[in-house]
């Protein structure tokens, strides 16, 4: 039998070409689940990851979804890791929706965050406002990377707008905007890499400082008073712990999410040498399909994870061991029996699994989505004859289950 196509690399390292081609291959696969290397269990049928996103059974539980991939042992053992554990992570900080499994406080949490009058929810009379403040988001993104050069790190420019939109929305001071991306990718490692001594020190330390600032920022947008993020959930009775895992948390995701979703949508979209999904960004309607069919074929966030606590069958028959379970949702958006022709932008299918399913959907889904298609959209009006730049293309990134981004520059011609 021929190799698992994700046996021994992950959606990480592979270009969106090599992607596409595993993503087939692994649809032709003749069994519904892999047990990887890591001890976790894959599965990408759409059915089956739809169900084990949304954790309604009993056998199936979100708890281990923000646990660390090598294990809290593995951390505790570290010599090096072991002081900023102490200091920024002991007690553990509570869990907040990812991971929270008292299904009350979840709903109480995601309502507020979401929910028809929640902080991220967007609602179509102030689309346009929410859209021009991540438009000024882009622009001093921009100003703070420009370096006069014919080329644009694109890498760079995505990270520095997913961090300004990520830390506004959730009332971060401005100050700490440049760091969440080094505390993000500390969150992402941890969950998604295997970490070992001096590497997985350095993760913790910086895991730790986003928690350490995030119960900061509550604290100081609680006694200011100033309304927003923090403030929205003390009203609805959310436990400071609780608040400060969600602005945590909201920050890691949003920051990985909408930049590596960018940054692979980019690659893809200048690789067509038609340049005819590039071209509909021109104009913001149709700049939010393409955006979304990014989301859906190019995640920044391609799996999530999951524990089954007993043996289970899924609905579809697929059998599921106890244990944790990798829940391919980036995978799952191409499933033949879900989305007939998922590479094209006119055919439909289901809903796409990429933020989720059910009470377990991300509550920062509508923030997410709007980022990226205004980022899109301004990028084609700054340099609509981008190129991909020329020379041997940048090295991928590592190795990760969970996180997937693309390090891309590119050529312009002019700037608009």
């Amino acid at each position: 039998m021929a190799e698992f196509p994700f046996a021994t690399v992950t959606a990480n390292e592979l270009s969106f070409a090599e992607r596409d081609e595993r993503y087939r291959r692994l649809h032709d696969w003749p069994q519904p689940t892999y047990r990887h290397s890591s001890g976790l269990r894959m599965i990408w049928k759409y059915e089956d990851v739809r169900e084990v996103l949304e954790a309604a059974s009993a056998a199936i539980t979100p708890a281990n979804a923000l646990e660390p991939l090598v294990g809290y042992p593995r951390v505790a053992a570290t010599p090096r890791a072991i002081p900023h554990l102490v200091r920024h992570l002991v007690p553990l900080p509570a869990k907040a929706t990812a991971d929270l499994t008292d299904r009350r406080l979840h709903k109480k949490v995601w309502d507020t965050m979401s929910g028809p009058a929640g902080h991220f929810r967007i609602p179509a009379a102030d689309r346009p406002r929410q859209a021009a403040a991540m438009e000024q988001h882009f622009h001093a993104a921009l100003d703070e990377l420009e370096t006069g050069t014919g080329e644009l790190d694109l890498t760079a420019l995505s990270i520095a707008y997913a961090t300004r939109v990520t830390g506004s929305m959730v009332g971060l001071p401005a100050a700490e905007w440049r760091r969440v991306a080094v505390w993000s990718g500390a969150q992402s490692g941890l969950l998604g890499r295997r970490m070992r001594g001096r590497e997985l020190a350095g993760a913790v330390a910086a895991l730790g400082q986003l928690f350490t600032v995030s119960g900061r920022a509550v604290d100081h947008n609680l006694r200011s008073g100033t309304v927003g993020f923090a403030t929205r959930l003390r009203d609805a009775g959310i436990p400071r712990r609780v608040a400060v895992s969600a602005m945590a948390n909201s920050l890691a995701a949003g920051v990985h999410t909408v930049s590596g979703t960018i940054q692979q949508g980019v690659q893809r979209l200048l690789s067509d040498p038609d340049r005819i999904w590039w071209d509909m960004l021109a104009e913001p309607d149709t700049a939010g399909r393409v955006a979304a069919k990014m989301l859906q074929l190019d995640p920044g966030l391609v799996a999530w994870k999951r524990r089954a606590l007993r043996p289970v069958t899924l609905a579809s028959g697929t059998e599921l061991p106890a244990g944790p379970v990798l829940v391919m949702f980036a995978a799952a958006n191409r499933d033949p029996a879900a989305f007939p022709d998922c590479l094209s932008l006119r055919r439909g299918g289901k809903m796409p699994l990429t933020f989720g399913f059910g009470a377990h959907t991300c509550p920062g889904k509508q923030c997410a989505t709007l980022a990226v298609e205004v980022f899109l959209h301004q990028l084609h009006a700054l340099v609509p004859e981008a190129r991909l730049a020329a020379g041997p293309p940048d090295p991928r990134p590592g190795p990760d289950l969970l996180f997937s981004g693309a390090r891309v520059r590119l050529a312009r011609d002019r700037r608009v």
